[in-house]
C-alpha cells in the first residue's frame, strides 16, 4: 500500500513538467496511478470480503512507538475504491474540462495530492499518522477550492474551507493524543473499546 501512495505522490509532482511537455493528454499518463491501486483494492475484494485485512508497516519515529502502519479492512477498502475510482474518473474528466488552461499541471498536481491524502486518511493504523493525513487533505483542498486564486471569492472560499478544517484537525489532534494516552496505543487496530470505555477520562 505504501507503494500505491508513493505512485500517487510521484505523479503528483511530476505532473505540472509531464503537462508542459503533454499538455491535456498528460491526464491519460496520470490517470494510470489512481487506476493502479483501483486495481489492487479491487483484486483485494475476495481476502476482505472473508474476514481477513491487510496490514503493512514501517518504522517512522521508534522513540514514540509511532509507524507509517497502513491497514486495509472492509470499511478503508469501501472508501479506497470510491476516492481511487472516482479519482481516475476526474482527472480524465479534467483533460477535457480544463484542456485551454495554463495551469492544467498545477490543477492535477493539486487533485492528486488530495488523492493521496485521502487514502492514506483511510488506510492509516496509526493515530498520528491519521491526523497527518487529515492536516494533509487541509492543505489540499485550500489548494483546490483555491485554484482560481485570481478571483477574490476563491481566495475567501479557500481561507473558509482552510480555518474551518484547521480547527477541526486541532480538536482531532487533542482527541488523538488523549486517545492514545488512555488505551497506551497509537495503533487504531489495536486500541480496546472497553479499556477506553472504562478509563477515568473517558466522559
Amino acid at each position: 500500500m505504501l507503494y500505491l501512495l508513493s505512485l500517487i505522490a510521484l505523479a503528483a509532482v511530476l505532473a505540472p513538467g509531464l503537462t508542459r511537455l503533454l499538455g491535456a493528454r498528460t491526464g491519460w499518463l496520470l490517470m494510470l496511478a489512481p487506476l493502479a491501486a483501483f486495481i489492487w483494492f479491487v483484486q483485494q475484494i475476495p481476502l476482505i470480503a472473508d474476514g481477513g485485512a491487510v496490514m503493512q508497516s514501517v518504522s517512522w519515529i521508534p522513540a514514540l512507538g509511532i509507524n507509517l502502519s497502513l491497514r486495509l479492512d472492509g470499511l478503508s477498502l469501501v472508501f479506497a475504491l470510491l476516492i481511487s475510482g472516482i479519482g481516475s474518473l476526474i482527472v480524465l474528466y479534467a483533460a477535457g474540462y480544463l484542456e485551454q488552461h495554463r495551469q492544467l499541471g498545477r490543477f492535477y498536481a493539486y487533485l492528486l495530492l488530495f488523492m493521496l491524502a485521502m487514502l492514506g486518511l483511510v488506510l492509516a493504523d496509526d493515530l498520528i499518522l491519521l491526523f497527518v493525513f487529515w492536516e494533509l487533505t487541509s492543505v489540499a483542498s485550500f489548494l483546490l477550492i483555491g485554484f482560481q486564486h485570481d478571483k477574490p471569492e476563491a481566495r475567501r472560499a479557500a481561507l473558509q474551507a482552510l480555518l474551518i478544517t484547521g480547527g477541526g484537525g486541532l480538536a482531532l489532534l487533542a482527541g488523538l493524543l488523549l486517545l492514545g494516552g488512555v488505551a497506551q496505543t497509537w495503533q487504531i487496530s489495536s486500541l480496546d473499546a472497553a479499556q477506553v470505555q472504562g478509563h477515568a477520562l473517558f466522559p
